[in-house]
């Protein structure tokens, strides 16, 4: 996905035996999979968590050619619910953990 910039993490949730912190970088993907994505530490192991466009759009007003503002006002809300996920072991088949519309 992206390279690691080095960027602060803070934390935002914790699981039972689990410890999660995000990044304060993120990227969009619209060549490929139509996602903004961020970087999701979990007990020292980096994950990559995205948003869809679509739930983005539906949920946030963005713009499809630009949605990092909606998702940068939005991200305290969209990586607790990516946290959920992590939490509940939603992963995608490739590993990452993609928050949908259904999930907001």
């Amino acid at each position: 996905m992206n390279e690691e910039s080095g960027a602060n993490f803070s934390p935002v949730a914790r699981g039972k035996d689990m410890n999660i912190e995000f990044s304060a970088d993120e990227w969009y993907d619209h060549h490929r999979r139509k996602v903004v994505w961020f970087k999701a530490i979990v007990d020292e192991k980096s994950i990559d968590c995205g948003i869809s466009i679509e739930a983005l759009r539906e949920h946030f007003g963005a713009f499809y050619d630009d949605p990092l503002p909606a998702f940068r006002l939005q991200r305290e809300r969209i990586q607790d619910i990516a946290a959920k996920l992590i939490e509940q072991r939603r992963f995608e088949d490739d590993g990452t953990v993609l928050v949908r519309s259904a999930d907001l």
